[in-house]
């Protein structure tokens, strides 16, 4: 079981199944709104990670 979020460089990351567990959505759901262009989620490494911030502005309809 990966960390309920990820600490980089202080900026706190959610993974999918950390959405999942927040929003009490489906898998698919959480990857569904983290491939959206408008999420600004990211691949480091083979994880795809949004950021609090991000994921913020995404829940509020707030383009980057």
């Amino acid at each position: 079981e990966t960390n309920i979020m990820e600490n980089m460089c202080g900026i706190k990351m959610f993974s999918a199944q950390d959405i999942c567990k927040g929003l009490h959505v489906t898998k698919e759901t959480a990857y569904a709104i983290m491939k959206s262009k408008e999420s600004g989620a990211r691949y480091i490494g083979r994880k795809l990670l949004i950021s609090e911030d991000n994921l913020k502005r995404y829940l509020n309809n707030e383009r980057n």
